[in-house]
């Protein structure tokens, strides 16, 4: 008997203690919410730690669900019980309390407590832009609203991506690579063999070219050393000439002058005259037949204009 007196006694002592000590004792400021999820919450158990930026704030104490077949819904509302006096404001002295960290914006969300395990837990946090809707009816408590965690988006990102289609996508364009790397391959040694082809033909053409120009080089200094010479040759025949043509224009002077006293002459003709004038028929029908030879011999050596017949 004095033995569970002892117990009994040893037990309420271990109670009273917790009750007044601890952080979620009897004698603790707790105030109770509900959060509503309207997505699943696998993992999520009684007793769950709720934190706020990772510091632990409270815990959860129930779990519900609520079923809307007129809408294909379910609500899972979560009773939790939290210390809002361990959050202290910046520029106050009070203690905030539920209702007020909802208007300023305080928000829910599900995050892994233990990958090991697969728990998780609750994480509350002030979030500022456009508030979830809210679920009224469902509770008396205070609502603190609820938003999908990045990690929720991302495992309904991952649950509603088209796996089997993006998997035969990627297998088959993996086989059309296959197969433009199987043509690619077999191209390679023609393709080869005609940049092969290709340079040599490159090379030789340079080399014609490379020898085409040192030809045209030494052609071109040739005709210049052509031209030059007959410049100068033409430059002296000019100036060898010159006497000659000089000579040439006295004669036709002195050949127009006569030809003008003749006229002058065959207009009061006389008998002197009539025999002046049939020696000239003469002298010009002779004239006549050694100019003719004079023209075949020019036909025959041209050259002779340039370098004289006693040359």
């Amino acid at each position: 008997m004095a033995t569970l007196l002892f117990i009994a006694g040893g037990i309420a002592l271990g109670c009273a203690f917790l009750g007044g000590f601890g952080r979620f004792g009897l004698r603790a400021h707790t105030e109770r919410a509900v959060i509503v999820f309207d997505h699943p919450v696998g993992g999520l158990r009684a007793g769950a730690l709720v934190t706020f930026r990772g510091v632990a704030l409270g815990r959860v104490e129930h779990i519900g669900l609520y079923a809307d077949p007129l809408h294909a819904r379910a609500l899972i509302p979560v009773t939790i019980r939290v210390q809002p006096d361990h959050i202290h404001l910046a520029g106050s002295s009070r203690h905030p309390t539920l209702p007020g960290l909802v208007r300023d914006g305080l928000q829910a969300e599900l995050h892994t407590a233990s990958l090991v395990t697969g728990h998780i837990g609750i994480d509350l946090d002030i979030v500022p832009g456009p508030v979830p809707r809210p679920h009224p009816g469902l509770s008396n408590l205070v609502e603190i609203p609820a938003h999908e965690s990045r990690l929720e988006i991302l495992r309904h990102t991952l649950a509603t991506l088209p796996i089997h289609k993006m998997a035969a996508e990627w297998q088959q364009a993996a086989q059309d690579g296959q197969k433009t790397a199987a043509r690619i391959q077999a191209a390679l040694p023609a393709l080869r063999a005609s940049l092969a082809g290709l340079a040599a033909a490159t090379r030789t053409a340079a080399t014609s070219m490379a020898t085409a120009r040192r030809q045209t080089a030494q052609d071109s200094r040739r005709t210049r050393g052509v031209l030059s010479r007959l410049m100068t040759t033409a430059r002296r025949q000019t100036q060898d000439r010159g006497a000659e043509i000089r000579t040439v224009t006295r004669d036709t002077k002195a050949a127009l002058s006569t030809a003008r006293q003749v006229r002058s002459d065959l207009r009061t003709p006389d008998d002197a005259l009539e025999t002046d004038l049939a020696a000239a028929g003469r002298d010009l029908a002779a004239g006549g037949v050694a100019l003719r030879g004079a023209a075949r011999t020019i036909r025959h050596t041209p050259t002779m204009l340039l370098t004289g017949s006693g040359r």
